[in-house]
Order: structure tokens, then C-alpha cells, then sequence
């Protein structure tokens, strides 16, 4: 055998391929924590208990594709090493904040980066769908979570009273309790549809995916989940009003109440079969139900191209990308094993004056269900009231640590549900001394003939904020930089009499003033 006919001497596309290796390992020692976790959140979640399968599911769709995926030219490289980088600063920035959401929606865009560096084009439209379908099982962002439930609950209960009142029964709705006269129904969290919505959307996706149609079809049933989701959830609160009304309370509990929620969404399942039925007869007309979807591997569309290895060094992209990586990855240990935030010392709301000039205060507190959802680490309820009767309510929550699950959002999004109507917004100014003042959020809020006036804005390490996204901003910066996430919401309202909304105004304005003095102690710069 002559001494030139193997040679063992790597190539610079071998090289880049090791390159590659490394980096990936990298990405796993760091995405490994949050890979556990969201595992974890499926286990026990039931909006999100379809996300076990879904890694499978996507599996298989690459898998379809496998001869596509042969035919692959390296046109992408550096969007797709773009993306690795990208991916690592984006988890650096969530792990930093404490973000798992955004943990792993880098880990999408690392996957995404990985196919646009092996395959270009072909990768980017085979991996699209698996992308999209892993996307659907990361629980959302906390304050887009909290408006996307308080919307539907209000939506399902307007459209379940309408339900129950074409029954023939008398109903009356306030926010989102429904009262039938001998009961009283609460549309909580649990019942705003969205246990339906994420596996409704993942499973109309994958509809999407097999059906033989065009884009424009598939969008429609994607899209279609929502109001379909609606509708089903609001027919299942009116089919709960109806039931305990016959059966007694009982009813809406224990297993006829997680039944009734299978065959709600099976129901809502077959809305979606039918959607596509209709489709199939409309423009399919003589294809039996399984001609509509195509189940078959993805055939390559031209003889599949192999990439000659280049010579020289590997290029410079791969390389930095690598040490990108490997700086990442140690940052992101280094904060995953001291993630323990710091906390400041602070006055707890117990000690909190119970006298504030001519007005005493009388405490309130928060259902046990209203703390499963704020889970705050400390908080204040009650009024305070006058000799005359002059009334202030003082709401505030503080979190030593604000996370997923845990923070503070407006109280915009709670106010509808509780049946009032906001009846105008505006940010105010109010002076606090004769050299200081601070901005609030001031609401005018209506329930039948009563109107309050309501202020709030957050707090947080000695800065106020009126826009709840700015201080999210803020937030992200001071725990990357100071490792510091605590906050609160101060909340004041008071009674508006005889339409009086200037002595309403000055009546929280001195109020304010009196507090002001004291909140330092209790919500730490």
C-alpha cells in the first residue's frame, strides 16, 4: 500500500465537526438544570402534561424527513453559528435573571442554530414544526400568562352565563362569578380554558403538519383553536351551573368534575376532526378521511449533494463560537451554584402602623386561594377608616424574590374579574414634600353605582415604576448586575360620593403622603 493512499490527517471539515461536538457538550452542561425542571413542570402540570410526548413527536417528524435532510447543502453556516452565539447570550441573560422560559427557549435556538449549520434551508423548514410543537409546551412568561388567563375567564364566563341563561335559568355575572340565586359559581384560574388551549394547539399543529392542504388552510385550524377553546370551556361552565343546580354543589367536584372536563376536551378534539371533515368535502371531494393527511416519509426533491471538505484551518465563526461557549457555560455554572439572591433586611407588613392620622386601621386578609396564586412572602390587606367614616384601603405585596410563577403584575388584570368596570386610566403625580413627589397609576373603577378611585404603582430597590414591562426591564438589569429581584405593589382606593372625584383625589393624596413616610423600612432601597 503506497505511503500517500490513507491519510490520517483531519480536514477542516472534520475539524469543525469536533468543534461542533464540543460545543454542543458545552450547551448540555449548561441546559441540563432547566431540561430537568420543565420535565418536572409536565409531570405534574395539567396544561402542560402533553409536553412528555412532545420531544418523541418531534423526533418522528425529523425522522420523516431524514432523505430531505440528505440532499442538504451547507448554505447557512453563518446565520447558523449566529444563532449558537445568540442562544448562549440569551441563556446567560435568563439564568442571570432566573427566567426558565427564556432558559429554554435559547435551547429552541441552539436547535435551531445546529440544523442551519448541518443542513441550511432543508434544516430550517424540516426543524420549523418540531420547533414550534416544543414551543407550545414551555409554560409562558408570568405576566403574559397572567393577562391570557384573566381574558379567558372573563370571556368563559360571559359566554357561560349566556349558556346557562338558554337553559331557561336565571343567572346574574359579576366579574367572574356567576350567581344562580341558591349557589354562587366562581370561574377561578383553573377553569379559564387554558388546560384545554395548549394541548388543543399542539394537537391542531400536528394536524397541520399531516393534512394535504395548502398554508392557508392550516393557519385557519391552528388559529381556530382559540375560539374553539372558548366555546368549549364556556359550554362547560354552563354544563356545571345546570348540574349543581339539579344535583346539589357536590356535583362540581371530585371525579364528575375531572370527567367533565375529559369529554369537554374530546369534544373539542372533534371540532377540529370535523373542521377538517368540512375541508376534505369542500375541496377534497371523494377522498376517503385518512387520504387527507399524508403519513409518508418526506421524499428528497433532488439527488442528494455532498459537500467536499475544504482545506485550511477551520474559519474563524466555529472557533469563537466555541470559546463563546465555553465562557457561557462556566458563567451559567457559576450562577446556577450560587443562585441564592440577596435578600435586604426589612420591616415586615405586621409591624405596620395600624394608626395613620385620624384613620384607624381594620386588617383583612387574602382567601388561602388568592395566596396560592400571588404566593407572596409578605403582604398588607385592610382599611383605614375615620371617626366620620372616611375610608382608605391599603393593599401591598412584597416578594423577597420575583420569579416565574412569582411576581407582581397590575392590578388591571385582576380588577374585571372581581366585576368591576374601568371606567378611565391615567398616571398622576402627586407630591409628596415640597421637593419630592412620585408618579402612580390612578384607575377609576365602576361597579354598579359605586365608583372608586384606585391608585398603585411597583416598587422596587427604592425605584417606582407606573408600566409593569418597564419594571420587568428594570428588574432583568438588577438581578443580572446586583442579584437582587425583590419588589412590591402598593395599591390605595377610596370611596367616590357624589361624584366628588377631587376630593377623592386629595383625600389618597394625604393619605399617600402619611404612608410615604413609613415604606422605607418596609420596601428596601
Amino acid at each position: 500500500m503506497s505511503a500517500h493512499s490513507l491519510s490520517f490527517a483531519p480536514t477542516a471539515m472534520s475539524r469543525e465537526r469536533w468543534l461542533l461536538m464540543a460545543i454542543a457538550a458545552l450547551q448540555l452542561s449548561i441546559y441540563a438544570e432547566p431540561m430537568i425542571r420543565i420535565i418536572g413542570v409536565w409531570w405534574d402540570s395539567e396544561e402542560y402534561g402533553h409536553g412528555l410526548f412532545m420531544p418523541l413527536v418531534a423526533g418522528y417528524i425529523v425522522w420523516l424527513n431524514r432523505d430531505r435532510l440528505a440532499e442538504h447543502r451547507r448554505n447557512l453556516t453563518g446565520l447558523g453559528y449566529t444563532a449558537l452565539a445568540g442562544s448562549l447570550v440569551l441563556m446567560l441573560a435568563a439564568s442571570l435573571a432566573n427566567l426558565e422560559s427564556v432558559k429554554l427557549y435559547s435551547l429552541l435556538m441552539a436547535i435551531g442554530g445546529y440544523f442551519l449549520v448541518l443542513f441550511g434551508r432543508v434544516g430550517l423548514r424540516v426543524i420549523t414544526v418540531p420547533l414550534l410543537l416544543l414551543f407550545l409546551v414551555i409554560p409562558l412568561p408570568y405576566l403574559l400568562i397572567s393577562q391570557l388567563t384573566a381574558g379567558l375567564q372573563l370571556i368563559s364566563s360571559e359566554l357561560g352565563t349566556w349558556f346557562i341563561r338558554l337553559f331557561g335559568y336565571s343567572v346574574f355575572l359579576e366579574g367572574n362569578l356567576i350567581d344562580m340565586g341558591s349557589f354562587k359559581l366562581a370561574v377561578v384560574e383553573a377553569c379559564s380554558g387554558l388546560r384545554y388551549l395548549f394541548p388543543l394547539s399542539s394537537f391542531a399543529v400536528l394536524v397541520a403538519y399531516f393534512v394535504r392542504s395548502g398554508f392557508a388552510f392550516k393557519a385557519i385550524l391552528v388559529l381556530a383553536t382559540v375560539p374553539v377553546t372558548i366555546l368549549m370551556n364556556s359550554l362547560r361552565i354552563a354544563g356545571t351551573g345546570v348540574i349543581v343546580n339539579t344535583f346539589g354543589s357536590e356535583a362540581a367536584e371530585g371525579f364528575l368534575h375531572d370527567f367533565e372536563g375529559w369529554v369537554v376536551f374530546l369534544a373539542a378534539l372533534a371540532v377540529l376532526v370535523l373542521i377538517v371533515l368540512v375541508y376534505g368535502r369542500m375541496f377534497r371531494p371523494g377522498n376517503g378521511f385518512h387520504d387527507l393527511f399524508d403519513f409518508e416519509p418526506r421524499k428528497a426533491t433532488q439527488v442528494a449533494i455532498k459537500q467536499k471538505p475544504t482545506k485550511g484551518e477551520p474559519k474563524v465563526l466555529p472557533v469563537a463560537t466555541l470559546g463563546l461557549a465555553s465562557l457561557v457555560a462556566a458563567a451559567v455554572l457559576a450562577v446556577t451554584l450560587n443562585s441564592t439572591p440577596y435578600v435586604p433586611e426589612r420591616l415586615s407588613f405586621y409591624d405596620f402602623p395600624t394608626q395613620l392620622g385620624n384613620k384607624a386601621l381594620r386588617t383583612k386578609s387574602l382567601s388561602q386561594g388568592e395566596i396560592d396564586i400571588l404566593r407572596p412572602d409578605d403582604y398588607f390587606l385592610g382599611d383605614f377608616v375615620s371617626d366620620a367614616g372616611d375610608l382608605v384601603g391599603l393593599y401591598m405585596v412584597y416578594y423577597d424574590e420575583q420569579k416565574e410563577g412569582s411576581a407582581l403584575h397590575s392590578p388591571k388584570v385582576c380588577i374585571p374579574g372581581g366585576g368591576w368596570i374601568i371606567a378611565d386610566e391615567s398616571v398622576r403625580a402627586v407630591a409628596l414634600g415640597p421637593n419630592s413627589e412620585i408618579e402612580v397609576n390612578r384607575v377609576v373603577i365602576r361597579k354598579g353605582e359605586l365608583t372608586q378611585v384606585v391608585y398603585y404603582w411597583i416598587d422596587q430597590m427604592g425605584q417606582t415604576f407606573t408600566n409593569e414591562y418597564l419594571a420587568r426591564a428594570s428588574l432583568l438589569k438588577s438581578a443580572t448586575l446586583n442579584n437582587r429581584s425583590d419588589g412590591a405593589l402598593v395599591r390605595v382606593n377610596t370611596v367616590v360620593h357624589d361624584g366628588d372625584f377631587e376630593a377623592a383625589d386629595r383625600q389618597l393624596d394625604e393619605f399617600l403622603q402619611k404612608i410615604y413616610v413609613f415604606l422605607p423600612d418596609y420596601l428596601p432601597s
